[in-house]
């Protein structure tokens, strides 16, 4: 595991990117924030908005490692935003981080993407999984704006990947559970009335899933699912899915679900076996603190 003195957080003050955020320095790493709102506690922080190339391109210089989150969330949906702005702010400031990390000669970027990139947990009818769990190798066909916009922040990714110059890693979280999101996932999970996912995470699981992938040696690009081992829902998994999917999705691994019923929608072997992730969480424990 490699220790770094200087890597940048865009969007560190974030909802998830304060857990991020503790956690690197909890594993001894030298954080710098760059947000448009000011972070929590003392860290080093340089306020700017990713859609400011030049911005950017000053608090990148000498940076080891860049770790971006700074994004309209999907939570956005809920206060108006256009769709065109989610792919404004998402795609141009991705590229822009990327831009300037590759020109100032940044090792490694970790770039915060979403589940909502494949199109799955919009549970469209004509689009369910082909099989379960699903993998990072699985189609994938967004049409929501924001799905579509951290569809193109992946494509964005692997191309500058390809260039040779950077490592860049991809992570696509799972409906993370930080405070309000969990208490509204409880109410979703429980009224069986609204059609939805069951994949979550928590944020101090994914901040240790970011925290990883800055460490860890992963070549010039990959792709991880961050997702909790378990689902939200209290029946077994493959009940879930006959329930949500209007077709059965093929189960390629019984196994997967043999030896643990609630197992994720999500394969998570591929973080736990590469990044060396596994989450720590367990929704049953979670939703009873919440009660």
């Amino acid at each position: 595991m490699t220790q770094y003195e200087r890597v940048l957080v865009t969007g560190g003050s974030g909802r998830v990117g304060r857990y991020v955020v503790d956690e690197l320095i909890k594993g001894g790493h030298g954080v710098t924030v760059f947000d448009m709102n000011k972070p929590q506690g003392s860290v080093p922080f340089i306020q700017g908005t990713i859609l400011d190339l030049p911005a950017v391109e000053k608090a990148v210089k000498g940076v080891d490692v860049v770790v971006h989150l700074a994004a309209h969330d999907w939570i956005m949906n809920t206060r108006g935003i256009r769709g065109d702005e989610f792919i404004h702010v998402n795609v141009l400031g991705t590229w822009n981080v990327l831009q300037a990390a590759e020109a100032a000669g940044v090792r490694k970027a970790v770039i915060c993407s979403s589940i909502s990139a494949t199109g799955i947990e919009e549970l469209r009818p004509e689009f369910p999984p082909e099989y379960l769990p699903i993998d990072e190798r699985h189609v994938i066909k967004p049409v929501e704006p924001y799905s579509v916009s951290k569809q193109m922040v992946e494509d964005a990714a692997l191309s500058f990947a390809r260039r040779d110059k950077m490592d860049v890693i991809c992570l696509r979280p799972q409906g993370v559970s930080v405070p309000g999101s969990l208490e509204r996932y409880v109410k979703l999970a429980a009224d069986s009335s609204k059609p939805w996912f069951n994949c979550y995470v928590t944020p101090e699981d994914t901040g240790r899933a970011f925290r990883l992938a800055v460490e860890k040696e992963l070549g010039r690009f990959d792709l991880f699912f961050v997702s909790a081992r378990d689902t939200t829902a209290d029946m077994p998994t493959l009940d879930l899915a006959r329930k949500i999917f209007k077709t059965m999705p093929e189960v390629r691994r019984p196994d997967y679900y043999r030896a643990f019923p609630r197992a994720s929608l999500i394969d998570v072997d591929h973080a736990r076996k590469v990044l060396g992730f596994e989450a720590e969480s367990d929704w049953l424990a979670l939703r009873k603190a919440v009660a």
